[in-house]
């Protein structure tokens, strides 16, 4: 059952552009990245309990290392262990699945009057990969954009999201995401965030992080599109 802070209201009508995660919110991928961070960190000599590794998955490389070991670790060793998780992810990615309703709600999508913008602060390769899963050809028939970080600040800043939204045109946006970063970039970014509980983070942080709805997957999210963004013309 979906859930809604009673002062936060989203007109559909005004909305002409969703920008969505890719990680945790189309793919079932957060907890082969958590597995990968701790045999990344293990390398270099740090042992870093996974359910902390968790909480920070949603953060770009450049912001969870020194979260998690600190920033005197991320000068000295912070480019290895992030090299050796592009490593550890790389031999795990065949066991990323997209998550049920992922498709589905893209081909939905992609029949509304609205700009579709996947965003990820994931390795450009990683996301090429999970776009493959979903199906999307990156013809420009399926979404209007995928955006990655490059040089951008990385969630939860709103650099990402700004650049997605920019991308297209966007005045008016909402944004899907599955962890509390992605909803406190959409808040600096100025947009509602609706979050996923697919990613591992329970529907009340999702809340107090400042989700304006929160659903159970993409397919309970696709069952409610028409209260977020307008109908098909």
């Amino acid at each position: 059952m979906a859930t809604e802070e009673a002062d936060v209201d989203i007109n559909p009508g005004n909305i002409d552009t969703i920008v969505l995660d890719i990680d945790g919110t189309l793919v079932d991928s957060n907890y082969q990245h958590a597995l990968a961070w701790a045999r990344a960190f293990r390398r270099c000599g740090h042992v870093v309990p996974l359910w902390r590794i968790h909480r920070c998955i949603g953060m770009g490389g450049d912001r969870l290392v020194p979260s998690l070991v600190g920033e005197e670790v991320d000068r000295e060793q912070g480019d290895q262990i992030r090299s050796a998780w592009a490593e550890e992810a790389n031999r795990i990615l065949d066991e990323i699945e997209p998550l049920a309703g992922a498709a589905e709600l893209l081909e939905e999508l992609d029949r509304r009057p609205v700009k579709v913008v996947l965003a990820s602060s994931g390795k450009p390769e990683h996301t090429e990969h999970s776009l493959r899963l979903l199906g999307v050809t990156g013809d420009g028939a399926d979404v209007d954009n995928v955006e990655t970080a490059g040089d951008a600040a990385t969630k939860p800043a709103p650099d990402l999201l700004d650049k997605a939204v920019e991308s297209v045109d966007g005045h008016a946006s909402v944004v899907v995401g599955d962890s509390v970063w992605d909803a406190e970039a959409s808040r600096r970014h100025g947009a509602p965030m609706v979050g996923l509980l697919t990613g591992g983070f329970g529907r009340d942080e999702l809340t107090a992080a400042g989700a304006v709805r929160v659903f159970e997957d993409a397919g309970e999210l696709l069952a409610h599109l028409d209260e977020l963004v307008p109908r098909p013309g």
